[in-house]
């Protein structure tokens, strides 16, 4: 979808920020922010607005809206088949902001978590697949159907291309949800900069 305006994007971010805020990789990159909870909000709410640009300016980002059809509540980022260079052009510049919003030690953590999960998913031959980066919905609005009505065009637009898709997470609770998306479990892998294992599940690709 197109861009929407500043205020559905920050309240769009907002919700993602409170939707990840206990996920270990959010926690580990946000480690500048120690014990201050408000802090950690904060930095997550700018780190989702600036993935979020990048989504909308080489990928792709649907956003879930509620009951009266605002915009706000969460959303999908996904990587897609844009052209290569405008992908790196877009990871660039925000990796450029990372930088300063994490601080040193967060954005260490980021490209050390990052560098982690692409030498576990190399084996897998995705390199053409597309990538759901972020998936989050508003715990208030959570439970409603939201998460899956947010991840529904996307996988359309998955379908449509012939595309495989993929994505990582932490929560193992997420996984019967995803599998009743068409993906299934394809590894489980320690991260050492988390402590944590996460998973890595392939939806494989389905005629248009």
């Amino acid at each position: 979808m197109s861009s929407p305006s500043n205020i559905e994007a920050s309240r769009t971010a907002r919700s993602l920020a409170v939707a990840l805020i206990g996920d270990p990789f959010y926690r580990a990159v946000t480690v500048a922010c120690g014990d201050d909870e408000a802090a950690r909000l904060a930095m997550l709410e700018a780190y989702f607005a600036l993935a979020l640009a990048e989504g909308w300016q080489a990928g792709r980002v649907d956003l879930a809206g509620d009951g009266c059809n605002e915009v706000g509540n969460g959303a999908a980022i996904w990587t897609t088949d844009t052209p290569a260079a405008l992908r790196q052009a877009a990871y660039a510049q925000r990796e450029d902001a990372l930088r300063v919003l994490l601080g040193e030690q967060g954005f260490a953590h980021f490209t050390a978590i990052v560098a982690n999960m692409e030498h576990a998913l190399a084996p897998h031959g995705l390199q053409d697949a597309w990538y759901l980066s972020i998936a989050g919905i508003h715990p208030d609005a959570q439970g409603r159907g939201w998460g899956a009505f947010v991840l529904a065009p996307g996988l359309a637009a998955v379908d449509a291309a012939g595309a495989a898709c993929f994505l990582e997470t932490y929560n193992e609770r997420s996984l019967p949800f995803y599998g009743r998306l068409g993906f299934a479990v394809a590894g489980r892998y320690a991260e050492a900069v988390t402590g944590c294992d996460y998973w890595l599940m392939v939806r494989k690709p389905t005629a248009a």
